[in-house]
């Protein structure tokens, strides 16, 4: 058993390593995000949260496609192959939803359960810009990831690290993560020019109370159960979370769940496609 163990280990990247090289590139497409209308960033953060989700050390196809390329090479391969109709495809009414239609806007959203899922481009390209984009809307986020290490999955111990180097790039940021106890020394600087549009509505981050790629929403944590009773909207992202446990579970508030479909034979089971689809799930919160 810890000789399985270790060679998995090796076989796997660094999750410092990922992050850094994410980390990198993150200023750069937070300035091709700002420089979009609000509906092509809006399709943009949701392209790039399903390209991003490719890195998946828990699936062969994935880990396969690490051995040919860095991550940054694999997630822009993976972006730019991004082309709708999806294989599930709701994202025209969850645009409808958050830009509203006929020249009404909807109100924002109060707070966003936000599940994350793997370390590096996945949680750094992926999912925290979509976060940056709640908070611009004023929209309170709670970063949801796990208690416990699974494959390289991000923790809820690293997230606070993670978003404090994000926040050396963004101004939303960095507000946000000072208005959710994540940064304890306000940085000084201004930096992304998006100082008219920061937010002092907080960034917060949960552990989920689970050590798996899977959840069972039935058991988590107290901290996680007491952030979801003010939540009117949960994002599930990655196959664990969002299509292998919770793809038919309804709740009582609006749902979306994105992932990229890394498996042959859940592609097949699930959603009667193929490897490599994605999933953008869009469900309303049920009539009262």
């Amino acid at each position: 058993m810890f000789l399985a163990t270790s060679f998995t280990y090796q076989c796997f990247p660094n999750h410092d390593r990922e992050n850094e090289a994410s980390l990198a590139v993150l200023p750069d497409l937070l300035l091709e995000l700002d420089h979009m209308d609000e509906e092509a960033r809006l399709l943009t953060l949701i392209e790039g949260v399903l390209a991003a989700n490719i890195f998946d050390w828990g699936s062969r196809a994935c880990v396969d496609l690490y051995h040919k390329g860095t991550i940054i090479e694999i997630y822009r391969m993976s972006r730019n192959k991004m082309q709708r109709p999806w294989r599930v495809d709701d994202f025209d009414l969850f645009k409808e939803r958050m830009l509203g239609s006929d020249g009404k806007k909807p109100e924002p959203h109060k707070r966003v359960l936000l599940f994350v899922d793997n370390s590096g481009a996945d949680v750094v390209l992926g999912m925290l810009p979509l976060a940056r984009e709640f908070l611009r809307r004023g929209t309170e986020v709670v970063l949801v990831a796990n208690s416990l290490p699974a494959l390289n999955d991000v923790t809820a111990m690293e997230l606070p690290d993670i978003v404090a180097e994000a926040a050396k790039h963004c101004d939303i940021l960095r507000r946000a993560a000072e208005a959710g106890g994540l940064l304890v020394d306000a940085m000084t600087n201004e930096v992304d020019g998006s100082k008219g549009n920061s937010s002092s509505v907080p960034l917060m981050v949960v552990e989920n109370g689970c050590g798996s790629p899977c959840i069972d929403l039935r058991q988590v944590s107290s901290e996680l159960a007491a952030a979801a009773k003010c939540a009117d909207l949960v994002i599930l992202e990655g196959m664990g979370r969002a299509l292998h446990t919770n793809f038919n579970a309804r709740f009582k508030c609006e749902a979306l769940k994105l992932a990229m479909v890394k498996n042959q034979r859940l592609a097949e089971k699930l959603i009667q496609g193929k490897i490599y689809d994605c999933v953008c799930r869009y469900e309303p919160a049920p009539a009262s």
